[in-house]
């Protein structure tokens, strides 16, 4: 959704703030005051609306999208092309009509990215410690939101600032060189404006350089996405967890893994009724109002070791589709002892764990096999460490960090980059009878009549 924001902002308060993330463009003159009279406080309200605007009106559609596209998440569940269908995904043959997952992903997007625009362009030149740190994370939201668009769909319409002239909103695409060019550029900006990790609820300094490390990573900079990994690791602001691994989903967790992540509540309904915990959990009598329609790929169940922490997430239940037993992911699973007036859900952005494998990868692609970082995350995970002469060449070292990565990161979201990334995904599309152009999603067909100027995706 491309915003017009004409000559108003609401800012009557956070709730306000939090619907100003869908009707910025509708403002009512009752709510509204020009965006010169906005104070200091103004801002840290609009930025609280920007996260907000992230998660989109229903999460539990979008986030589990690439992953069902992916090798790793098999999903039976049908449903209308025209909203949310796993089916479709788990084809990879997605609709232009989908305005649910693929929809709601792309306003969510926009959205974050027309109010961190706002927020960027009114601050300006910092002045204070306060204005730099919330400038800071206005553009680790901006690129967060380009780089998730580029991800799925490659190259996107840019904007990086306030626009009102319909013609500079409705324009082409940029490529997807030009928006994660855009995107480096921001978190190399918001880095050094950003304080230290406070809270996962937020973005902070090494929440960026976790990021820009993601980043790199993916556009063959390795050196630069070891620096970066190695400098979250070294910043001890977050660490592993020892002992026990499903602890880290849960909202306000004690466990201290988790970077940023996105929170959605407080909830109407109870907690085993709402959210990815209903999408991959089994189906009644396990707790809950899951379909029992969406389970892990066995290979990768099968390849935790017997002691491996991570086992615990997983559930063989019989799947009443299909009558054989499969397995059930149930990281989102583990947070069922809220109370039911007070119910959050999380959705993981990024963990310290993926700051060991950056590390331990981008050195592998520079033909070094160093199983160090390696080694600490499995040791976290009570899984045997390896030696390096395990390992006959960089390559060999790089397929197992390939499957460590699919062990440790299932169902938040990296699956599908990881296949681009590792060279897996074409020939996972050809046993899909499809072919590169679903390398990308579709623009929704309400997209297309909304900006005449954004051609479709080859293919579709």
């Amino acid at each position: 959704m491309l915003l017009n924001y004409k000559k108003y902002l609401f800012i009557a308060c956070v709730a306000a703030l939090a619907s100003c993330g869908k009707y910025l463009d509708r403002p009512a003159p009752d709510q509204a005051i020009g965006k010169d009279q906005l104070t200091d406080n103004d801002i840290a309200l609009l930025l609280k609306g920007a996260y907000m605007s992230m998660s989109g009106s229903w999460p539990p559609q979008s986030y589990p999208m690439t992953d069902i596209y992916s090798d790793d998440i098999i999903s039976l569940q049908g449903g209308n092309p025209a909203q949310f269908n796993p089916q479709a995904y788990e084809a990879c043959n997605p609709s232009s009509a989908d305005g649910f997952g693929i929809g709601r992903l792309y306003i969510a997007a926009y959205t974050a990215i027309g109010n961190a625009n706002f927020v960027i362009g009114k601050i300006g030149n910092p002045a204070t410690p306060a204005m730099r740190q919330l400038l800071g994370e206005a553009l680790v939201i901006r690129a967060h939101s380009y780089n998730q668009l580029a991800e799925v769909f490659g190259g996107v319409v840019l904007i990086a600032s306030v626009e009102t002239d319909i013609d500079q909103i409705r324009k082409p695409k940029s490529t997807e060189t030009e928006v994660l060019d855009q995107v480096e550029k921001d978190l190399e900006a918001a880095i050094p404006l950003l304080g230290d990790f406070k809270s996962p609820k937020a973005a902070s300094k090494q929440a960026a350089q976790l990021l820009l490390a993601r980043v790199s990573l993916q556009r063959g900079k390795h050196a630069r996405a070891k620096e970066l990994a190695e400098a979250v690791i070294g910043s001890g602001k977050r660490s592993l967890s020892a002992g026990t691994f499903s602890p880290i989903f849960r909202y306000n967790s004690p466990a201290s893994e988790m970077l940023w992540q996105m929170s959605d509540g407080p909830m109407p309904s109870a907690y085993e009724r709402y959210g990815l915990f209903s999408f991959y959990s089994p189906a009644p009598p396990f707790l809950g109002n899951g379909t029992g329609l969406t389970s892990m790929d066995d290979a990768l169940a099968d390849s935790y070791e017997p002691g491996d922490t991570r086992r615990e997430i997983i559930r063989k239940a019989k799947q009443n589709a299909t009558g054989r037993d499969v397995n059930y992911m149930l990281k989102y699973s583990t947070d069922t002892l809220q109370s039911a007036a007070a119910v959050y859900v999380i959705y993981p952005l990024m963990r310290i764990s993926e700051a060991y494998l950056i590390s331990a990868e981008a050195a592998a692609r520079q033909n070094v096999v160093d199983v160090t970082r390696y080694n600490q995350l499995r040791t976290a995970r009570n899984a045997s460490p390896k030696n390096a002469g395990d390992f006959a060449n960089a390559t060999a070292f790089l397929a197992e960090l390939e499957k460590e990565r699919r062990r440790e990161l299932v169902g938040e979201g990296r699956r599908w980059i990881d296949m681009k990334r590792f060279g897996k995904a074409e020939a996972f599309l050809t046993s899909k009878g499809r072919n590169a152009t679903r390398l990308w999603f579709p623009f929704t067909d309400a997209e297309l009549l909304r900006n005449p100027k954004l051609k479709q995706n080859e293919g579709y």
